[in-house]
């Protein structure tokens, strides 16, 4: 019946009812993207450790930008710092003195000691301020947060090697050695990675290392993605990629894969440099897909898929896609 209906039906009523399925298909995938970010992120009240530690990081990170500017305007922001200050003391209430309020306290005291010779910042602000700062503990060993000032040798030093030749060695790696690759060769990597920009410095991320030998849970996560056919079964480690949606609020809905994406490109790049290979794996899943995919593994609720990366030894010499770039003028223009 099935194919009798296939012969006799019009073309143009086939492209008519698939066109009305995409449809659906996306306005499905929107309303379930919407339902999530309304729940997991932080848009309307800080629900969690992590919900108040983004706020508390984005807030002192606006402290540490405008200080680091050429010419701070004395006295800056004392409604957010007062703010800020009201939310690290209801931190501390709930889960205690720790790295976070440490870093606070310490952008904090920069802070007071710029406003020392202008005398811009309210008093009550000001009581405020030490009385939190004493709270958080200075004595702490690892005195971080605020500015610091770098020479420019800093970053020149480290700019003697053909960097554009280091870029554009990399490619796309499906034919792997069999060799297992060192867990602790990944983790370099990412702790590298760690230092890619994020907005407000939240760093958003959350990333799963599946090793060599965890064969199992590998399979499941690469049933799910449809990318890795004819390669997959030589995949030594994979890497799952996430952001998390907890550290975003509502005006940013889609910032945890800019994050994310950022995130994970250092990633490739670092492990790159470590002399492994590399295949990026896409992960942008329609419902279905998605609700496999959490399936597949335990992860915290508020993750969301970025990238899998595909890990493994290079061999002595290799196969891999040309994969041409588009010329220069193509995607550049000049204004």
């Amino acid at each position: 019946m099935k194919s009798i209906l296939k012969k006799i039906v019009p073309k143009s009523a086939k492209r008519f009812y698939r066109s009305k399925q995409t449809q659906l298909s996306i306005i499905k995938d929107y309303v379930y993207d919407y339902r999530k970010f309304n729940r997991e992120s932080a848009s309307f009240k800080l629900r969690s450790k992590e919900m108040m530690q983004a706020y508390i990081i984005k807030e002192y990170h606006a402290i540490e930008k405008g200080l680091a500017l050429l010419d701070p305007r004395p006295g800056f922001g004392e409604a957010r710092v007062s703010a800020l200050a009201d939310v690290v003391e209801e931190y501390i209430k709930n889960y205690g003195i720790d790295s976070v309020t440490s870093i606070t306290a310490f952008t904090l005291r920069e802070y007071l000691n710029f406003d020392a010779t202008h005398h811009k910042v309210p008093e009550y602000l000001s009581r405020k301020l030490e009385s939190l700062i004493t709270r958080c503990d200075e004595s702490s060993s690892d005195k971080t947060g605020g500015t610091k000032i770098i020479p420019r040798t800093e970053i020149t030093d480290t700019l003697d090697f053909d960097y554009a030749g280091f870029f554009k060695s990399r490619h796309s790696v499906r034919d792997f050695s069999e060799e297992p690759v060192s867990t602790q060769q990944i983790l370099n990597a990412i702790d590298t990675a760690r230092y890619t920009p994020s907005v407000c410095n939240r760093q958003a991320w959350k990333v799963y290392v599946i090793e060599h030998s965890n064969v199992e849970l590998k399979k499941k996560l690469l049933n799910v993605q449809n990318g890795n056919r004819g390669f997959g079964e030589h995949i030594s480690s994979l890497i799952v990629i996430t952001g998390k949606l907890s550290s975003f609020f509502a005006y940013e809905r889609n910032q945890v894969f800019i994050d994310g994406g950022m995130f994970a490109m250092s990633i490739v790049l670092s492990l790159h440099a470590e002399g492994l290979g590399v295949c990026c794996l896409n992960t942008s899943y329609a419902v279905k897909q998605y609700e496999a995919f959490r399936a597949s593994m335990q992860m915290d609720s508020d993750c969301v898929p970025i990238m899998f990366l595909a890990v493994g030894n290079l061999k002595e010499d290799f196969k891999v896609a040309i994969s041409e770039r588009k010329p220069l003028a193509d995607i550049v223009e000049v204004r």
